[in-house]
């Protein structure tokens, strides 16, 4: 059917650097999928949180991606805003799952960039051009079996950037003096699997309704 599977989700935000709903069923909405090691990513109608699909993205072992991508022009100053909707099912640890990146690209390492973690269901934030470079909520878990609202800022500088991040509303981190602004700027966000790190148990994440934009995005 002509239209149907039209992102009425972005209709709202015109002006956002990128928005999907994942109501494509090929992801051609996207750059592209990058699947390496154990792991799986596609578009699926089994579970979403508005319209009529959302993001799947699964591993099996240690070591192992499956993200979409976009590239968009590079942002080089100001504020990055990121909201979007995740739903865990239980049963599986977090062991520094990296499910969202935000940089130039994310090879080879050290990567210049900003991963957003899982460290045993807690928010966590690794920038290596940083020192440190890994930094983890002491107040904010993911709930589990529901959908819930991710929010992120970060503040654009190569020395005094910020990053923020917020689980339904309740911030979860807020860190100051990091080097936040990769040499080329801030043009390619992933999300998915981006990195399974450690872990060989099963994991799998739902994703819906992402969007990144200059200003704020409130959750619905």
């Amino acid at each position: 059917m002509i239209g149907r599977y039209r992102d009425t989700s972005c209709d709202a935000h015109p002006d956002a650097v990128l928005c999907s709903g994942f109501e494509e069923p090929d992801l051609s909405d996207w750059s592209g999928t990058i699947v390496g090691g154990s792991a799986s990513v596609e578009q699926t109608d089994a579970r979403s949180r508005d319209g009529l699909g959302s993001l799947r993205a699964d591993s099996t072992a240690q070591e192992s991606e499956a993200v979409v991508a976009r590239e968009f022009p590079p942002v080089t100053s100001g504020d990055l805003f990121v909201r979007l909707y995740a739903y865990v099912p239980s049963g599986s640890p977090t062991k520094t799952m990296n499910f969202l990146f935000l940089g130039d690209y994310a090879s080879p390492d050290p990567f210049k960039g900003i991963d957003f973690n899982l460290e045993s269901d807690a928010p966590q934030i690794y920038v290596p051009e940083s020192q440190p470079q890994r930094f983890t909520s002491m107040t904010a878990v993911i709930p589990r079996d529901r959908w819930f609202c991710f929010r992120v800022h970060v503040g654009l500088s190569a020395s005094a950037g910020v990053v923020e991040m917020w689980i339904d509303d309740a911030q979860a981190l807020n860190q100051t003096g990091l080097h936040t602004l990769p040499a080329a700027g801030i043009h390619l966000l992933r999300a998915g699997v981006d990195w399974s790190s450690l872990q060989n148990e099963p994991f799998t994440l739902y994703l819906d309704d992402l969007v990144l934009a200059t200003a704020p995005v409130a959750c619905e």
